[in-house]
């Protein structure tokens, strides 16, 4: 299971709020707004080493892999033997210098690989600032986040539960980030 994408701390480093004696709602809601996250773009986004994938087959010369972005490729196998003439690009496999166009992948492929965003990457700082952003609503239970940065303090929001949820200008910022088409 992967981990937020922010932690409590750094919630409230980010957005001004003052650190409040119990993180432990603040953490919760990070790990439910990082789920919201993986669920909406459909990826883990997190760094994962050693995902092994079986691929179906494709006429193709690019393999699809359902995880993005891919950072390395441990072993790809194919019929139970190794295959090594391909080349890696951010959405899956190219088959390398083959006679016949696409014949590397007509009988799929297991693929042991890496995929995700670093933690120091700009794309998992945007990410992040998203998570960030739900967490300080959610919290708050102010759609703007504003009343804790203007001293208030977190309220029940009429019996209502807290409410996670992603802006129009969320959903932009992660749109690069979304799984698209996997042939």
């Amino acid at each position: 299971m992967a981990g937020p994408f922010t932690t409590a701390t750094e919630v409230c480093e980010f957005s001004g709020m003052s650190i409040p004696s119990d993180l432990s709602r603040l953490q919760a809601l990070a790990h439910r707004a990082s789920s919201v996250i993986r669920a909406y773009c459909n990826q883990m986004l997190s760094p994962v080493v050693d995902d092994v994938v079986t691929v179906y087959p494709t006429a193709s010369t690019f393999l699809s892999l359902p995880e993005r972005p891919v950072t390395a490729v441990d072993e790809v196998l194919i019929d139970g033997v190794a295959f090594t003439d391909f080349y890696i690009i951010p959405r899956g496999l190219r088959s390398g210098s083959v006679a016949s166009p696409g014949s590397a992948w007509t009988r799929g492929a297991t693929v042991t690989y890496t995929h995700g965003h670093a933690e120091s990457s700009e794309a998992f700082k945007a990410i992040q600032s998203v998570c960030i952003e739900m967490v300080k609503r959610a919290y708050t239970a102010d759609e703007s986040g504003q009343a804790i940065a203007h001293g208030g303090f977190p309220m029940e929001t009429a019996g209502f539960p807290t409410t996670l949820f992603l802006t129009q200008d969320n959903k932009e910022m992660l749109r690069p980030f979304m799984r698209g088409p996997v042939r």
